[in-house]
């Protein structure tokens, strides 16, 4: 099937993006395709336990890509990836029916254009892996109080499939959302450990906006990328405020998620939760990449250390941090740091 001309593959991909919270099972697949899956993927998993999960969040736009698809090159770790994000019930039969395809060796620059590359094996935030149960769910919000054994079993048994899939010993995720998910995924994954990339919110805002425009070509106004983000407790009342006015919006939407991090993450040990300031970690990259495989105990030795070397070579602030400042205009700027001022004084940041 490596045939297949890679013009016509290239295509693929491009719609597999488009469609990669939206795509679906026909019917009639359905139940033969999950059998298939079960019966290659789902078996003999109590032999792979889930240690010490990895798990990267920040809001949207604050950098977590960079330091996630950077950190899942260790050799230990494995990753949901672009195809088993795709079909949340055959994770593992579509990672192995794109090799077939050839499609992995397909590598296309993500729709933001902001030069991070996608492809068919590349990591994912798994967005329709965590909300496979929770799909319908007012907010992204999910705490210990959340009982739901079906979806609990899924998470765990998708996660193991994997490890083994893959033969790797750790699991690592980045998803934004579960940025507000943090007190659930505690009670889940007790020894796992947390890493919140935290960021300039004039920055962060201005991303979001532009990244919309990126959205609303890409996808189309009525995707719910477009719709929304990390939809935050009481995001009716936050989404008029978005809809009123995407500059308050923007930053009403930056400091929920903070406020909800800082609150949350309470819950876990010191030991385990690691927060990390995006401007410092692209100043000594290489330095903030052993900082981390030293938290999460992943191994290092020579060969790692000059992987993660080369990893921080192209890292870099550049003007990231300041485009805002042409971005929006002087009452924007001005309307936007009443909002955001205080929590981002929390953080250290002087403004």
């Amino acid at each position: 099937m490596n045939l297949i001309p890679r013009s016509i593959k290239e295509k693929m991909m491009v719609e597999l993006q488009r469609s990669y919270i939206t795509m679906t099972l026909p019917p009639v697949l359905e139940m033969p395709m999950t059998w298939l899956e079960e019966s290659l993927y789902g078996v003999r998993l109590d032999e792979r336990p889930i240690d010490r999960p990895i798990f990267i969040f920040g809001s949207h736009r604050s950098g977590t890509t960079v330091l996630y698809d950077s950190l899942a090159k260790h050799p230990e770790v494995t990753y949901f990836t672009n195809s088993t994000a795709l079909l949340p019930e055959i994770p593992i039969l579509n990672q192995r029916l794109g090799e077939l395809m050839g499609l992995d060796d397909v590598i296309l620059e993500r729709f933001f254009k902001d030069g991070v590359n996608y492809s068919y094996k590349s990591p994912s935030e798994g967005i329709r892996i965590w909300e496979h149960y929770t799909e319908a769910a007012e907010d992204h919000y999910l705490d210990e109080t959340h009982e739901d054994p079906e979806m609990e079993a899924y998470l765990k048994k998708t996660i193991i499939k994997h490890l083994k899939y893959f033969n790797k010993l750790r699991f690592l995720n980045k998803n934004p959302d579960n940025s507000v998910r943090l007190r659930y995924l505690y009670k889940l994954f007790p020894d796992a450990f947390f890493i919140h990339i935290i960021r300039d919110a004039r920055a962060v805002c201005a991303s979001y906006l532009k990244a919309q425009e990126r959205v609303h070509e890409f996808f189309g106004p009525d995707h719910p990328h477009a719709q929304h983000g990390t939809k935050v407790r009481g995001w009716e009342e936050m989404k008029q405020t978005w809809t009123e006015d995407q500059v308050s919006g923007a930053g009403h939407l930056w400091v929920k998620i903070i406020e909800t991090i800082d609150q949350d993450q309470q819950v876990i040990p010191a030991e385990q939760f690691l927060e990390i300031r995006f401007e410092d970690f692209v100043l000594e990259p290489l330095d903030y990449f052993r900082k981390v495989i030293q938290f999460c105990q992943l191994s290092t030795n020579a060969e790692i250390d000059a992987l993660f070397t080369e990893e921080a070579r192209p890292i870099g602030l550049g003007n990231r941090n300041s485009s805002w400042q042409t971005y929006f205009q002087a009452e924007d700027q001005q309307r936007l740091l009443e909002i955001i001022r205080p929590k981002m004084q929390e953080h250290g940041y002087q403004i």
